[in-house]
């Protein structure tokens, strides 16, 4: 079966869109439980995923998910900043959604075409 792009690039970026509530989860030391585990673990294995991106990816990747929105960069900064235009700011974007998506969980996060 082939991978549909699109709605992967869909599901990877809702999911990594959960890190700042996952971060928070991860981050309550007085409830330990299930939640806060499987949080930690997703969490460590997002900054793991994320260290290893090169500097524009890493870039595009902490403005998308990470920083919150007053730190934020407007995509005329962020073209500025990385010296590229929106079509290579597209084209990196999804290769780090679709990455992302191959590499969670043995690409638990990928769309198939029927």
């Amino acid at each position: 079966m082939d991978v549909d792009n699109t709605e992967t690039a869909k599901r990877a970026y809702h999911f990594l869109k959960s890190y700042k509530s996952l971060k928070k989860l991860a981050n309550l030391r007085d409830t330990p439980g299930a939640f806060e585990t499987k949080a930690i673990e997703i969490v460590k294995m997002i900054d793991s995923y994320s260290s290893g991106l090169d500097e524009k990816k890493r870039s595009i990747f902490y403005n998308l998910f990470i920083v919150s929105q007053k730190q934020k960069h407007t995509l005329k900064e962020l073209y500025s900043l990385l010296n590229i235009d929106k079509t290579e700011y597209d084209r990196l974007k999804s290769e780090i959604l679709l990455d992302f998506a191959r590499s969670y969980r043995e690409g638990a996060l990928l769309t198939y075409y029927d």
